[in-house]
């Protein structure tokens, strides 16, 4: 008799873990694409003019479309300036008005800093590592998307 238990629970976690993060409460939307890694978590580190580069070119400070702050009645990240971007307790994203490129920073040091988007501004998946114990977000245009 195969014991499916014993060889199913390793294929699936390899299959719900990328690049170190998993991806196993939100899973009703395509997985969010790392762009960068911002390193460890800090506050106030950008000033108006500077830049950061990411897979999709330069962005620079003064392009941020908003920031966001968190709901204890329900758990969600709601953005301050655009109405529908929101980060769901479970790690679900919405992005809105081109503003397709998030700046998540973790209370885990492990985790830092790090940049999310999704193609075209879907709505997509963090991993759990990410989409969890968030310190504070911050969205930016991208010029592209919906």
């Amino acid at each position: 008799m195969v014991q499916f238990g014993s060889k199913l629970l390793p294929l699936l976690m390899a299959v719900a873990t990328v690049n170190g993060y998993s991806w196993t409460r939100c899973t009703n939307a395509d997985r969010c694409d790392l762009t960068t890694t911002g390193g460890p978590t800090e506050s106030g580190s950008f000033v108006p003019g500077d830049e950061f580069d990411f897979s999709g070119g330069e962005i620079f400070a003064y392009d941020e479309c908003s920031n966001f702050a968190y709901s204890g009645n329900n758990g969600y990240w709601y953005s301050h300036e655009t109405d529908g971007l929101f980060v769901s307790p479970a790690g679900y994203v919405r992005f809105a008005h081109d503003c397709n490129l998030l700046l998540l920073a973790s209370k885990s040091s492990s985790v830092g800093s790090t940049y999310w988007t999704k193609s075209s501004g879907a709505d997509c998946c963090l991993p759990d590592e990410v989409g969890t114990n968030i310190l504070n977000i911050v969205a930016y245009y991208t010029g592209s998307g919906n």
